[in-house]
């Protein structure tokens, strides 16, 4: 087994080093967990911005409310990798992968105009 770079802009450089598959899943799972984490605690920050510039929208007190809500329970989950599946192939086949934030706003896209 080859070692893995995960390069995220969020947390830096993370290596992949386990030999067993599970095992390197799961250290998968805690990178894109930790970056997931970072990006909707910059979210959480300013949410009225975020709208506007994302969605072109605005929400009034109680939508913030339950935007919040639905931000901080994503950060409470575990990543399900199906949601990560670009990522998960091209660390099978590179040996460094640079994150974007694409499919964790996908994820986020679908928690909030799902």
């Amino acid at each position: 087994m080859v070692m893995k770079i995960i390069e995220s802009p969020l947390v830096g450089q993370r290596f992949i080093t386990a030999r067993d598959r599970n095992v390197r899943l799961f250290q998968l799972k805690q990178v894109l967990n930790q970056h997931r984490d970072l990006l909707i605690t910059r979210l959480l920050k300013d949410i009225p911005y975020f709208l506007a510039f994302k969605y072109h929208a605005r929400a009034n007190e109680t939508e913030l409310e339950v935007i919040k809500t639905k931000l901080m329970d994503l950060q409470k989950r575990d990543v399900d990798l199906t949601n990560y599946a670009s990522i998960v192939e091209q660390i099978k086949k590179r040996t460094t992968v640079k994150l974007n934030n694409q499919e964790f706003f996908n994820e986020i896209d679908q928690l909030l105009l799902g």
